[in-house]
């Protein structure tokens, strides 16, 4: 029987690694179909390369037919590397195979392109994360409290619960509201705010991942 040919889409590859002789295993992001795998034969697809690949086959496991590239990696040495081999950990690890997703993919090829920015790398890294949390269905409300459902005043002081989110605290060994809106709105002028988000996101993902290793979160800023 022969498998439905998908038509061409654009594709990221997260991860390849040797698979028989002369084919590779290759982890994708695409818009359309989300996460998948493919078998590839020849030369290796390029990390961070935006592409267009042609799959076909009904199993989870899909061949690739053809593929090409639409543009120059936007990461390629140094700091902006090592944090782009982080967001394609994060996504294997925590993006549902076969979950389309139009805007998360936007997300992915937006954060290579600030992340060439080395100014942009950190507050690119914090809302990446943000995004994928909330793609997956673990996003964290910002403005309302976990325990009692009020509203995240700037005044008040708020603990960080990984599996619930932001609850009620007292001041000596908690976040001030202020600095949970500035996070909100994605302004990293108050200083702690990229260290306190960095924290906050890393907590969640861990409690998302259930114990599983995670092996890049010591690699970024």
């Amino acid at each position: 029987m022969t498998g439905r040919r998908a038509p061409d889409q654009p594709a990221y590859v997260l991860h390849a690694r040797p698979f028989r002789e002369s084919h590779w295993l290759l982890e994708l992001l695409t818009p359309n179909q989300g996460r998948f795998t493919v078998v590839g034969r020849g030369s290796r697809p390029a990390l961070f390369c935006p592409c267009l690949v042609r799959t076909h086959g009904t199993a989870e496991l899909k061949q690739l037919s053809d593929w090409r590239y639409q543009g120059a990696a936007p990461v390629h040495q140094g700091a902006a590397l090592v944090q782009g081999l982080y967001i394609n950990e994060l996504c294997i690890r925590l993006v549902p195979r076969f979950q389309a997703d139009e805007a998360f993919f936007g997300v992915y090829a937006s954060t290579l392109l600030l992340l060439a920015e080395p100014a942009q790398q950190a507050p690119a890294l914090r809302y990446f994360e943000r995004r994928l949390l909330e793609a997956i269905g673990f996003g964290l409300d910002y403005r309302q409290t976990m325990d009692t459902g009020d509203w995240i005043e700037p005044g008040g002081y708020y603990r960080f619960d990984p599996a619930r989110g932001f609850c009620h605290g007292i001041r000596n060994d908690a976040l001030p509201g202020r600095l949970i809106q500035a996070i909100a709105d994605n302004n990293w002028q108050p200083g702690s705010a990229l260290s306190v988000a960095r924290e906050i996101n890393a907590s969640r993902i861990q409690h998302v991942l259930e114990g599983r290793s995670w092996h890049s979160k010591n690699w970024v800023c």
